[in-house]
């Protein structure tokens, strides 16, 4: 019967992690990274990170994978206008996770996915992941933690892309014990854009496409788009939020990566 080990890489000893490598013939490590910011007056500043966990946490029970942790904050600048943020320079976090990606390989994990659960985080994980990938012989896959579904037309419509009905739902669903609802009792919207911008936001309206890289290049610092640090509009608030929709959708990421380590494993 095939040993027992932790999902997390510091809950190991040496010796067990030695044997976990003998064992796992095709070991996966899951590098987890997101943010410590802002999150509305109501979800927690660690909401990325924790939230990334959940899902690698889960995907390494069911893959044999193990889960690496190197770093709580991200890249996180435009929300420093609101107390509790910490960010990284784009550099350090680089230089963090290729350290991390380097380590693992010496040690012989050659499959690494870097799960990213803070958006802001994006360009800077796939540079890393690029570069990490000239020093050694790993393969790096990158990803997003998790996928809502949002169509194009929901986008451009509720711009829910920060504290609002997803996140909100997500965070209700996996750990509802840090979230304080009452802080946003009868919460109404505190995003705009400038007249021209919001003219474009007419979800019926023909090219999609177009009009939502526009309007998402108008989302700057937070502090000058949204007083209350939730970026959505009515209909997508965080009093919206779907729980049982969050938890299917976080069941439907994990599954996703649990079929991907699947058809890693089978190669050499």
């Amino acid at each position: 019967m095939a040993k027992e080990f932790p999902v997390m890489l510091q809950d190991f000893t040496q010796g067990a992690f030695e044997d976990y490598l003998r064992q796992e013939p095709s070991p996966v490590a899951i590098v987890t990274v997101g943010s410590v910011e802002q999150h509305g007056p109501h979800l927690p500043l660690g909401m990325d990170m924790f939230a990334a966990l959940e899902v690698a946490k889960e995907v390494a029970k069911r893959t044999g994978s193990v889960v690496v942790h190197p770093c709580w904050a991200g890249y996180s600048p435009h929300h420093m206008g609101f107390a509790g943020t910490i960010s990284f320079q784009a550099e350090t976090l680089k230089s963090i996770l290729i350290d991390t990606v380097v380590s693992l390989a010496t040690h012989g994990i050659k499959k690494i996915l870097i799960l990213n659960g803070h958006g802001g985080n994006a360009e800077i994980v796939s540079y890393a992941a690029r570069l990490a990938k000239r020093e050694t012989d790993a393969a790096i896959l990158t990803s997003n933690a998790w996928s809502s579904g949002t169509t194009m037309a929901e986008t451009i419509q509720y711009v829910d892309r920060h504290a609002g009905a997803k996140e909100t739902a997500l965070a209700r669903a996996l750990f509802d014990d840090l979230v304080q609802m009452e802080r946003v009792e009868g919460f109404e919207p505190t995003a705009s854009f400038p007249d021209a911008v919001e003219a474009l936001r007419d979800p019926n309206a023909d090219d999609l496409d177009l009009r939502t890289q526009l309007v998402m290049a108008y989302i700057r610092d937070t502090h000058t788009f949204t007083s209350s640090g939730v970026y959505s509009f009515a209909g997508a608030t965080p009093n919206d939020a779907d729980v049982e929709q969050a938890k299917e959708d976080f069941e439907t990421s994990v599954a996703r990566f649990v079929r991907l380590i699947g058809y890693w494993k089978a190669i050499d």
